[in-house]
């Protein structure tokens, strides 16, 4: 909505300057000098020069109204233009780099700051809990030193260690691009990014300050060969990597390991770059999310084999505060249900997935989840 009103208020002063520029055209007023100069000048060519002046700097003023409020249309119609052909999410909401006006609060529902602990009833038949976001991380990568600088984007921008710090907005957004994309962009690629449609006369000296300025912060870390940029991830700890390490783990024996996936959830500190508006971050942010359902539903079928139906639930309320057509997410739900005895729970549940499938899609619950749903009340 703020976005709008600027658009809305920059028209509104782009119509006055323009309605004030040529109603003083119209009405100019005549110079009252006489032909001599060697004459001396009256009352009413002193008046006379006095308006004029004053009409010569409205002029101005006018025209400097108009020439800005045109320029901020001008900088918006990119973005909007972007926005009409798919580029710009259509329903979320808008940061700590490079756009510095912060969105209003996040929907992202996830909270994980550490594993969910079982009940005292299964403390004897589970591995006693830990601190899995550094143990774990720590584990994945072999137990090697972990560097001090690392960079997070399973949440706001977190960008730590840094030698000196960062100030220029472009220069965050240039790094969160290249801890987005482990092999790297070239010049042109993080520009059209960065600077989507601008004139390259003045995106390529921001583009340089914005280099100078990262490889000053992050030294040796910062890779350039060539016009191709890339981050050192061996001297950087980036959550993403460590995402990528525990999910292996999590599977790598053909049995998933339940330290290794609460490790990844907890590596979640909300909605990926939450608080930025990067225009190229959508399809990446999308593919996490996708990540992280399926994360949780992992999670949650491990802690109801775990007799954690608690936990379970929570993840799977989790999963689908997120994404309210995750069927996957409601079965969870209704398993967890059930083993906590609440029977009314699960058929309420049940026909509100109902009601949200006919209201968003026309479409009903799918045989399995039906299936499941009688075998539950069966047994209940």
């Amino acid at each position: 909505m703020r976005r709008l009103g600027t658009a809305f208020g920059a028209s509104l002063l782009a119509a006055f300057g323009f309605a004030a520029v040529v109603a003083l055209i119209l009405l100019h007023p005549r110079w009252p000098l006489s032909g001599s100069i060697t004459n001396p000048l009256t009352t009413d060519e002193v008046e006379g020069l006095a308006w004029g002046g004053a009409w010569l700097l409205s002029l101005l003023l006018a025209l400097a109204v108009l020439l800005r409020a045109i320029a901020v249309l001008r900088g918006r119609g990119r973005r909007t233009s972007r926005a009409l052909l798919g580029v710009l999410p259509s329903a979320r909401p808008a940061p700590p780099p490079r756009r510095a006006g912060a969105r209003a609060s996040s929907a992202f529902a996830l909270t994980v700051a550490a594993p969910h602990r079982p009940t005292d009833r299964d403390a004897d038949e589970l591995p006693p809990p830990e601190t899995l976001r550094e143990a774990l991380s720590a584990a994945a990568v072999g137990g090697a030193d972990v560097p001090a600088l690392s960079i997070a984007v399973l949440g706001p921008l977190s960008i730590d260690g840094v030698s000196r710090r960062i100030k220029r907005a472009a220069t965050h957004e240039l790094i969160a691009y290249l801890a987005l994309h482990p092999k790297g962009a070239s010049r042109d690629e993080l520009v059209e990014a960065i600077w989507p449609g601008q004139d390259p006369a003045r995106t390529r000296p921001r583009f340089w300050q914005s280099v100078t300025e990262a490889r000053k912060a992050l030294g040796d870390a910062w890779l350039h060969e060539g016009e191709r940029y890339e981050l050192d991830r061996v001297k950087i700890r980036v959550d993403l990597d460590q995402l990528d390490d525990l999910l292996a783990a999590g599977s790598s024996s053909g049995e998933a390991s339940p330290d290794a996936l609460e490790g990844a959830l907890a590596l979640w500190r909300g909605e990926p770059l939450e608080g930025s508006d990067y225009l190229w971050a959508d399809g990446e942010i999308r593919s996490l999310r996708a990540t992280l359902l399926d994360l949780l539903e992992r999670v949650g079928q491990l802690r109801l084999a775990r007799n954690d139906a608690r936990g379970a639930l929570h993840a799977a309320e989790q999963a689908i505060t997120l994404d309210r057509l995750h069927e996957a997410s409601w079965r969870l739900a209704l398993q967890a249900e059930h083993a906590l005895g609440l029977r009314e729970s699960i058929t309420r549940r049940y026909d509100e997935l109902a009601r949200s499938l006919d209201e968003e899609l026309g479409l009903e619950p799918t045989r399995e989840t039906r299936a499941i749903l009688r075998e539950l009340l069966a047994q209940a």
